[in-house]
């Protein structure tokens, strides 16, 4: 019989909502490595009926993948950007509730995964069961309530998995965990899902001249992901073009954009394709999936030189920058254009890099860490 593993998120995709893929990832390939996998993704009727948020099943099956996936979605009651203790308490009581109410159906479980610290400790404190619950550390910035902050609590976190050595130091630093009692376990794509495309047929179906130097963005159109300092370097080129990934309130505004929008999760690999190197001047990350993404379709990376680029990147296939200097990404950039041989040994260094980083090797990892942990 299948041991059971259960994953608490805030959200889980689906094809209106394609929030949290890396959710989907996780569970399709704890499946896939014998384990019997259930999602709890809690909706917020609040939103429903105040935000006007579209109301989504509340026990679905997702068959997408190789193995089903159960996925419960129960309603739950939130109240945004509050301190008010009394709100804070409504709201416990519908997600221990819901919570409660879900493990009973699945039945004994191996242990629980939370994403993310807030939510490991919310459910830890809410569940009925001794369950083990292992948290995902691998937020950009670790928020926790003030309340979630109890010595009991934290204590009972069964192991943390990190994303980056920049997520481990900092959930040490805050009194989370310690060295031991968490790993590193970068995140990971499917194989099936990004991969190289010879560069002239991905370009064909979009209609992009075979001759024009492109570099590919994926991410929000906001401050942190550095769109700003991007658009700045790229005002300096007259022959480098850009395709853009993603929405937001900073609008990409540069000479030569191909494309600028959102674009359906299936076709995120051919335009990335389409692209020579893919630039990313991030200020903060967990562990960015559009990078893992990016260099398993061969692209060389330009992005920050900070700690949560370091399991990921490296000489073979990266150029580090200080992601605030307009010039650095501006030269970074001209280097590659200019320097055939360079993009070539950094693409095939793309490729050996995201060899590691496949998601069946991180759930792998995981079941280890798992199975380490409860001593098996």
């Amino acid at each position: 019989m299948k041991e059971k593993i259960c994953i608490v998120a805030e959200s889980y995709p689906t094809n209106d909502d394609p929030s949290f893929p890396f959710v989907q990832q996780l569970a399709s390939s704890l499946t896939n490595i014998g384990y019997e996998c259930f999602v709890i993704a809690p909706q917020s009727i609040t939103r429903i009926l105040l935000r006007r948020v579209k109301r989504k099943k509340t026990y679905d099956l997702d068959v997408e993948h190789e193995n089903q996936i159960k996925v419960f979605r129960p309603y739950i009651v939130t109240f945004s950007n509050t301190n008010n203790f009394c709100l804070l308490k409504v709201a416990d009581f519908f997600w221990e509730k819901a919570i409660n109410k879900c493990l009973k159906k699945i039945g004994q479980l191996e242990a629980i995964y939370c994403y993310f610290w807030h939510v490991g400790l919310k459910t830890i404190k809410s569940i009925k069961v001794d369950y083990p619950v292992f948290v995902q550390a691998s937020e950009c910035d670790i928020n926790i309530p003030t309340y979630l902050i109890n010595e009991k609590l934290i204590k009972k976190v069964a192991g943390v998995v990190c994303a980056s050595s920049k997520n481990q130091e900092e959930s040490i630093r805050y009194g989370l965990t310690t060295e031991e009692d968490s790993c590193i376990i970068v995140n990971g794509y499917r194989k099936d899902e990004f991969y190289p495309i010879p560069q002239e047929k991905a370009r064909a179906e979009y209609g992009f001249s075979q001759d024009k130097f492109i570099i590919a963005f994926v991410g929000g159109f906001i401050k942190r992901k550095g769109i700003t300092q991007l658009c700045k370097a790229l005002d300096r080129f007259d022959d480098v073009y850009s395709i853009f990934i993603g929405k937001g309130d900073l609008f990409p505004k540069s000479k030569n954009i191909l494309y600028a929008d959102v674009v359906q999760h299936n076709k995120i690999v051919s335009l990335l394709n389409c692209a020579d190197i893919f630039v990313l001047p991030t200020e903060a990350e967990g562990c960015c999936n559009a990078i893992i993404e990016a260099l398993a379709c061969g692209l060389p990376v330009v992005s920050s030189n900070k700690k949560f680029n370091d399991e990921i990147l490296d000489e073979t296939c990266s150029i580090r920058i200080n992601e605030q200097n307009v010039d650095e990404i501006y030269n970074a950039i001209k280097q590659l254009k200019e320097n055939r041989p360079l993009l070539t040994s950094l693409s095939e260094g793309a490729i050996e890099k995201s060899s590691s980083l496949t998601i069946e090797k991180r759930a792998n990892k995981i079941q280890e860490y798992i199975s380490r942990r409860l001593g098996k």
